[in-house]
C-alpha cells in the first residue's frame, strides 16, 4: 500500500507539471501566422513614395506672365473706351441741357436766333424777318445791351470756324444797325464750333448749329 502511494504521488505530479508546462506556451488561431500590415507578401512591391511635380520651365512662366500681361492690357484698354463713351455722354448732355436753357432764355426775352447757309456769313432772306422782330424788341429795350455770338457747325477746323463765327456775328451787328440799333450796344465774340446747340452728327442738327445767338448782357 505504501508503495501504490508513493506511485500515486509521483503520478500526481507529473501531472501537474506538464500542466504548467503547457499552459505557458502561446497559442496559434487556426488561420495561422497573419503578416503585419507593413509587411509585404512575397514577390509584391513597395508603395512608390508621391513624386512632387517640377516647377514650371522658364519658357512656361514667361508665357503665362505675357498672356497675363496682355489679358490685364485689355481690361485696362476697355475700362479706358467705357470711360471716354460715358465722358462723351456727359458732355453732350450736359451740352443739350445748356442749349435748352440758352433757348428757354431767349424765348422768353422775345429774342430769337438767326440760321445761315453752310461756309456763308451773310443774312439769308428767310432770316431777315427774325432780325427785324430782334430789332424791334431792342428798340422797345433801349437799355438793354446785347452780345452777338457766331456759332458754326463741326465741320471744318477750329480755326476756321472761330473765323467764320466772328463773320457771321458781325453780319448780325451790321443788319442791326442798319435798322437804327446803337452799335455801342452791341458786341460780338466767336464760339466756332464748340457750342453746339445740337449734338448730333447729321444736317439737321448742322443746319441748327450755323448760328448767332443775340444774348442779352445786363
Amino acid at each position: 500500500m505504501k508503495v501504490t502511494r508513493i506511485f500515486l504521488s509521483v503520478l500526481f505530479l507529473g501531472v501537474l507539471g506538464f500542466s504548467f508546462s503547457c499552459s505557458k506556451k502561446p497559442i496559434l488561431s487556426e488561420a495561422g501566422y497573419v503578416p503585419s500590415r507593413y509587411e509585404t507578401r512575397s514577390g509584391e512591391q513597395k508603395p512608390q513614395a508621391e513624386v512632387k511635380p517640377e516647377a514650371g520651365s522658364p519658357e512656361g512662366t514667361a508665357a503665362l506672365d505675357q498672356e497675363k500681361k496682355l489679358r490685364e492690357e485689355s481690361l485696362r484698354e476697355e475700362a479706358l473706351r467705357e470711360k471716354a463713351l460715358r465722358e462723351k455722354a456727359q458732355r453732350e448732355e450736359a451740352a443739350r441741357r445748356e442749349a435748352a436753357a440758352r433757348e428757354a432764355a431767349r424765348k422768353e426775352l422775345k429774342l430769337e436766333p438767326v440760321f445761315f447757309d453752310y461756309d456763308q456769313w451773310s443774312i439769308r432772306d428767310n432770316q431777315k424777318e427774325v432780325m427785324i422782330k430782334d430789332g424791334e424788341w431792342l428798340k422797345i429795350n433801349a437799355q438793354t445791351k446785347v452780345r452777338l455770338e457766331g456759332h458754326c457747325d463741326e465741320r471744318g477746323t477750329a480755326e476756321y470756324n472761330l473765323a467764320l463765327g466772328q463773320k457771321r456775328a458781325d453780319a448780325a451787328k451790321i443788319f442791326l444797325e442798319g435798322l437804327g440799333i446803337n452799335g455801342q450796344r452791341i458786341s460780338t465774340i466767336s464760339y466756332g464750333k464748340e457750342r453746339p446747340l445740337d449734338p448730333g452728327h447729321n444736317e439737321d442738327a448742322w443746319a441748327k448749329n450755323r448760328r448767332v445767338d443775340i444774348v442779352p448782357v445786363r
